[in-house]
């Protein structure tokens, strides 16, 4: 009897180690196709990270822990930053960063996975095969156009939860996901972030516009009024009228208003007799 148990507990251990090295083995896989996948479009590669997981709090990522994220890439769709990265043995995420954040969250996610776990999230209704909550149910029945609903149809099946939160847009796909699911997972996380731009921005992001137009309308050829003014002659020069320079029409007429004033000697003196010979002979008597 001893032996058999013996023989068991062999046979357990033995099988033990042969599933940690298929699981090592599987872990190793996956991180040279992602460090394949990263340099095959011009990506950045990095085994693992503890900083980005703080930016985002939603969507799967309510799911995890205070986990690391592993095999992580980073790199650049149209300018904008984008993140792929996995969440240990739950999800394959896709973050890609927004021009213009906003408050409004849009969580749209396959019909049959769990609902939103966060306390201020609705459901909005059903598109397709998936489902719709957010937020803001009013801002969100805007986005929910007829692109929305084409989008719903089209979007890949490896795309399970698709979201936004402020300044980002994520996708979350299974942990299995292969090469080919990564571009496609890029592609809708595009697509998705494009449909959401209807959506109200944030308040800091309408001031800086709004603070930004002056410096365009600021063309050369078209200064801004402080630069006019700083451009103008003093004002002394414009007060060389008394200088005789330039004349000054309130000069010209305080002048005449003096040369009436001198005239008081004209009132103590007779008019000057007139040239004629009658007024001459009337003086003579």
């Amino acid at each position: 009897m001893v032996p058999l148990w013996f023989t068991l507990s062999a046979l357990c251990f033995v099988g033990a180690v042969v599933l940690l090295y298929v699981d090592i083995d599987r872990r190793r896989g996956r991180s040279r196709r992602r460090r394949s996948w990263a340099r095959s479009h011009g990506f950045d590669y990095e085994r693992e990270s503890t900083e980005i997981l703080h930016r985002w709090k939603r969507g799967v990522m309510s799911t995890v822990g205070d986990v690391p994220a592993k095999n992580v890439v980073l790199g650049q769709i149209r300018g904008e930053a984008v993140y792929i990265f996995d969440l240990e043995e739950v999800a394959t995420v896709i973050a890609l960063h927004r021009k213009l954040g906003t408050n409004v969250v849009v969580d749209l996610r396959l019909k049959g996975l769990k609902e939103p776990r966060e306390s201020d999230i609705w459901l909005l209704g059903a598109i397709g095969p998936r489902m719709v909550y957010s937020t803001n149910l009013d801002a969100a029945r805007r986005a929910c156009d007829r692109r929305m609903v084409t989008f719903a149809h089209s979007a890949p099946d490896c795309a399970e939860i698709m979201w936004n939160e402020q300044n980002w847009t994520l996708v979350s796909m299974p942990i299995s996901s292969t090469r080919a699911q990564w571009d496609e997972g890029l592609r809708t996380v595009r697509q998705f972030n494009d449909l959401l731009r209807v959506l109200p921005p944030l308040p800091q992001d309408e001031t800086s516009q709004e603070s930004a137009e002056p410096a365009r309308n600021a063309a050369p050829g078209r200064p801004l009024a402080s630069a006019r003014q700083a451009e103008l002659p003093p004002r002394r020069a414009q007060a060389d009228p008394a200088a005789g320079l330039i004349p000054d029409p309130a000069r010209r007429v305080a002048e005449p208003v003096r040369r009436e004033q001198g005239r008081p000697e004209g009132l103590r003196r007779p008019p000057p007799a007139g040239r004629n010979g009658r007024q001459a002979s009337n003086f003579q008597h």
